[in-house]
């Protein structure tokens, strides 16, 4: 049975792969299916390499080689605002797209391998995480998986689906708003409205989302 969006945003502790699938289904037609075949060959190539029984920069090291070296996974940098960037699908087929979906390919595609990854969002960025040594480890996959150092005034914390989420349909929001696809643009902002938001976060997306049904009057 297909589970949607609204029920994967109300549950306690939804998948990002099953999130970021149901939500490119919002948008047009999606390969949900072929999308997890891939995350699960990939996720197959990296525990064949023996990560899961490395330290954790290793693990990181060979989760690199295998999704940034030998598949090639990147930044877009040429169409960066592209919608496509954001459907799980389409990354995962063209292997490339924004920081915030290379981040989730590699979230998703360790933890398969038993590799516990997770998201950080930065100001204005979106890298991944190793939490299980004495301190966490970052790298970029946008940049094909570089290691970064943490200033040490950075707060470096584990962002959980819905926050992730959140901020991935921010970005498709402001993408089609900025292709006048008033349609898409509505509907990204009526799916933020299904996550749990505080009150004043409440507050300010449904005003937003006021300003861009406006558009169709």
């Amino acid at each position: 049975m297909t589970v949607t969006f609204g029920e994967l945003a109300a549950s306690r502790r939804p998948r990002l792969d099953d999130m970021l699938l149901a939500l490119a289904g919002e948008f047009g037609d999606c390969d949900a299916r072929g999308a997890r075949d891939r995350l699960e060959t990939l996720g197959a190539e990296i525990a064949g390499a023996g990560a899961g029984e490395m330290n954790p920069q290793a693990q990181l090291d060979a989760v690199v080689a295998i999704l940034g070296d030998r598949h090639g996974f990147s930044g877009n940098r040429e169409n960066y605002d592209d919608p496509a960037n954001s459907m799980l699908d389409r990354v995962l087929e063209r292997r490339t797209g924004l920081p915030i979906l290379l981040s989730i390919v590699y979230i998703e595609t360790s933890r398969r391998a038993g590799i516990d990854l997770a998201g950080v969002g930065l100001p204005g960025h979106y890298v991944v995480g190793h939490f299980g040594g004495h301190e966490p480890l970052l790298i970029d996959p946008f940049a094909g998986g570089v290691r970064l150092e943490i200033p040490e005034s950075a707060r470096v914390e584990q962002w959980d689906a819905h926050q992730t989420v959140l901020r991935v349909l921010n970005n498709l929001v402001g993408s089609y708003r900025r292709r006048n696809d008033v349609v898409r643009a509505i509907r990204a902002a009526e799916l933020r409205m299904e996550l749990p938001l505080g009150d004043r976060q409440a507050a300010a997306l449904q005003l937003e989302l006021r300003s861009v049904r406006s558009a169709l009057n």
